[in-house]
């Protein structure tokens, strides 16, 4: 199914993104896909494609209305949630993991700042088994570095770990009500959630092959295994949401974010020699953000591993949004990968 609105666009190369994703379901790349596009806020194309929960008994096809795995596209609220802690006066970027938690002063994450935790120059890790323990934080406050802070990029989840503890400890808010009541409720999102209840799986993407529950279906249950431990809320991965508002999110970053905090969120906030990451984001010189090779250096956006994406092109008042839930297969993502960037491609080249 897919519906689009053709001024300014052409509608073959348009059309081509239906073959190219209808394709991807046919090869096991994905069961489902769900995409929007949107030009100047109005939605000019979308589509649905597959089944969202293939070994279901009702095999209902995707939908526009299909919720999604987000994975680490919650990092990107998180970096909205740290700098409206900044604009309340809470917290500056400055100020290092010590300052913020007493019990860290003897850790080796002491004297990194916030600005380093969110653009992922930490020297953190990129990755460990938090589920393996009762205290995330402590673990996470005493692993060794990997470097010393602002000299490499190396992208941590980590990293966006500990950020959650440092937003829950100088707000006095869970992470979930923090979301909920900064984000999700003035931008009117009302769909987009941590755990989603049981009343809506049948609408959700189902995920599998998670490290520690093999061989199990996962509907409604964040797929990362760190996530799940901490009961499906950290500002690293477990959102779930639609394509639908996950555009409208992006479109919103504006609205929520003052005019003079949103280059924080939209440009890169470290060395070009480093990489390119803004608070929150990618940024156009990263090379995860899978812009294709058409969009303008000012585009900013995030991936999910459960395979999920966002694109902002500014330039153009464009926004992507693609959402699959690939890692239900056991297969290697190379293809997956590779046909994000096809999908960017065939978008800015139907822009006449």
């Amino acid at each position: 199914m897919s519906e689009s609105t053709m001024e300014g666009f052409d509608p073959e190369r348009l059309a081509k993104v239906d073959t190219l994703l209808q394709k991807g379901v046919k090869d096991k790349l994905f069961p489902s896909a769900v995409y929007s596009v949107s030009h100047k806020r109005e939605v000019i194309a979308s589509g649905a494609f597959g089944v969202p929960q293939p070994d279901s008994f009702e095999k209902r096809s995707a939908s526009l209305d299909t919720l999604f795995d987000l994975a680490s596209i919650t990092k990107t609220f998180t970096g909205v949630l740290l700098l409206l802690a900044t604009e309340d006066g809470l917290i500056h970027l400055g100020l290092k993991v010590q300052d913020l938690l007493p019990e860290a002063k003897t850790s080796p994450v002491a004297n990194v700042t916030l600005t380093q935790l969110a653009t992922h120059t930490s020297g953190l890790p990129p990755w460990k088994p938090l589920y393996r323990t009762s205290d995330p934080l402590q673990d996470i406050l005493q692993t060794p570095l990997e470097a010393e802070p602002g000299t490499r990029y190396a992208y941590s989840d980590l990293g966006y770990v500990l950020l959650t503890k440092i937003l829950e400890r100088v707000t006095g808010l869970s992470f979930d009500a923090l979301v909920k009541t900064q984000i999700l409720d003035p931008l009117n999102l009302t769909e987009t959630c941590f755990n989603p209840v049981s009343s809506l799986h049948f609408r959700i993407a189902a995920t599998a092959n998670c490290p520690i529950r093999d061989g199990k279906t996962l509907i409604g249950e964040v797929h990362d295994a760190n996530a799940h431990s901490m009961k499906g809320i950290s500002g690293h991965a477990g959102l779930f949401s639609t394509a639908g508002e996950v555009t409208r999110y992006a479109e919103g970053l504006s609205t929520i974010l003052r005019r003079l905090t949103l280059p924080k969120a939209t440009q890169s906030q470290i060395p070009e020699s480093i990489g390119g990451h803004s608070i929150g984001l990618f940024t156009a010189t990263n090379s995860m953000l899978p812009s294709g090779d058409f969009f303008s250096n000012q585009c900013f956006g995030h991936t999910g591993f459960t395979g999920t994406m966002l694109i902002i092109e500014p330039k153009h008042e464009l926004t992507l949004v693609l959402l699959t839930n690939r890692v239900y297969y056991p297969t290697d993502a190379t293809r997956a990968l590779r046909l994000r960037r096809y999908f960017s491609n065939l978008i800015a080249s139907a822009l006449r």
